[in-house]
């Protein structure tokens, strides 16, 4: 594997070599690479120097290439090949990959390259399912045994067949019907006596996912079972598939990315490059849905415009009461959507997540508001002012945690992403909140406070 100074070394290299038209010998230096980073070299070029090196690749270097670069680029390049040369390039490819490539596309070019495609059927039946399932990024063509053939029949269809090398971690075993009822290792098979039948080695405690399930779901049993491969079945059991390890990992990456993104108000084009009014525009919208939710915070400051006028020095401690609620907010929020989302923490199960952040935030609530409250008793020479400040930390910080942990659960009750907004009125409650214990508490014992 290349590092990035040696990146950007081929990089130069090959910008020379298109300089002096040699788009052949620059495709050269990309195809001496680990597809990997080859598709990282292609990244660093322009739309038109992509383009050049790309169609200068073999079918099958081209096809491993494109299966490693980033969606922007994959269906830039996809896009602006001839339908002829993009059906050659896919057929070379992965049925998965090939469905991605294709899933960028619009719906006339996607069509346009199936009908010319030899390989077609595989991939037509990926793109059946929702691209965020378990059938959406499983393999398609894996290979089932029959649990009444024997150990040498078995070892006589793999050679016939030759599987692929990233769905041949484990050999799955059906029934007449097709259905799942077993699995064994290659191992397994290999020590096993010629004349022995698969259904005596099989472990018949096999573990699958369903079809349409939810690829987070098939993320978990990954996790869970620290699989590096998982059979996919339909609705009567039967084996139509199999995820690897490899498009799980894209999966677990693509999920983590999308959750920080909506904690933050961002969508998932969102990225370091790119166009600033792009940028700009994407990011207007939550920026315009939480101004409203400032105002609201705004307004519980204008409600005790008149303590605030006989008592000017509780402006000081205003940003901190609600600039540490809203952090203790957002630190109990990220803990659950992340919970949520590896089903750690499920809707039955809500109040124990509950009493455990609140008994949380009653704790380090009791600890800041202590340490606010000397502060405030030390630093101006007002204990009353550090009462309140103390006590209104205090329940802040209870408050964060709850609604860190209630927003999150709510969201999810209602079917909708538990990150989906969720930062923006956790941060609102805490600001409400912060400001209307402190406040409305400085009003209540206005009178020990020196004029």
């Amino acid at each position: 594997m290349a590092d990035e100074r040696d990146i950007q070394i081929v990089v130069d290299d090959v910008r020379e070599r298109l300089a002096q038209s040699e788009p052949e010998q620059a495709a050269e230096l990309v195809a001496a690479l680990h597809p990997a980073d080859g598709a990282a070299v292609l990244e660093e070029l322009t739309a038109n120097e992509q383009l050049a090196v790309f169609r200068a690749l073999s079918d099958e270097q081209a096809a491993d290439v494109l299966a490693w670069l980033d969606e922007d680029d994959q269906s830039e390049i996809a896009a602006a090949l001839p339908t002829a040369e993009l059906s050659d390039i896919l057929d070379q490819m992965e049925p998965d990959d090939a469905a991605d490539v294709l899933g960028e596309l619009t719906d006339e070019q996607a069509q346009a390259a199936l009908a010319e495609m030899e390989e077609a059927e595989h991939v037509e039946d990926l793109l059946e399912h929702p691209e965020d399932s378990a059938g959406g990024i499983m393999l398609p063509h894996v290979v089932a045994l029959r649990a009444d053939s024997t150990a040498q029949e078995a070892i006589a269809l793999l050679r016939r067949v030759k599987p692929a090398d990233e769905s041949a971690y484990y050999l799955f075993v059906t029934d007449e019907a097709g259905r799942l009822i077993g699995v064994l290792s290659l191992r397994q098979l290999v020590i096993a006596n010629p004349t022995t039948r698969l259904r005596e080695i099989m472990n018949p405690n096999v573990i699958s996912v369903s079809v349409g399930a939810d690829q987070e779901e098939a993320a978990r049993q990954f996790e869970r079972y620290g699989l590096l491969a998982l059979p996919t079945v339909d609705e009567q059991g039967r084996l139509v598939g199999v995820i690897t390890a490899d498009d799980i990992i894209d999966v677990i990456q693509a999920e983590a990315t999308e959750d920080i993104y909506r904690l933050a108000g961002l969508d998932e084009e969102a990225s370091v490059e790119g166009s600033i009014f792009a940028a700009s525009r994407r990011r207007l919208f939550w920026l315009l849905v939480n101004l409203p939710t400032a105002m609201l915070a705004a307004g519980v400051v204008t409600a005790f415009q008149g303590t605030i006028d006989k008592v000017g020095v509780l402006a000081v401690f205003m940003p901190v009461i609600a600039g540490m609620g809203g952090n203790a907010g957002i630190q109990t929020l990220t803990l659950i959507v992340r919970s949520i989302a590896l089903g750690e923490v499920d809707l039955r199960d809500s109040w124990r997540a509950l009493a455990r952040e609140g008994l949380i935030g009653i704790v380090n609530g009791i600890c800041f508001g202590m340490v606010v409250g000397l502060i405030g008793a030390l630093w101006k020479g007002l204990p009353i002012l550090g009462l309140v400040a103390g006590v209104a930390m205090l329940a802040n910080m209870i408050a964060a945690a709850v609604a860190g942990t209630l927003v999150p659960l709510t969201l999810k009750l209602f079917g909708a992403d538990p990150a989906l907004a969720s930062g923006v009125i956790v941060t609102t409650f805490t600001d409400v909140t912060g400001y209307g214990c402190y406040l409305g508490l400085a009003t209540l014992l206005l009178q020990f406070f020196p004029r």
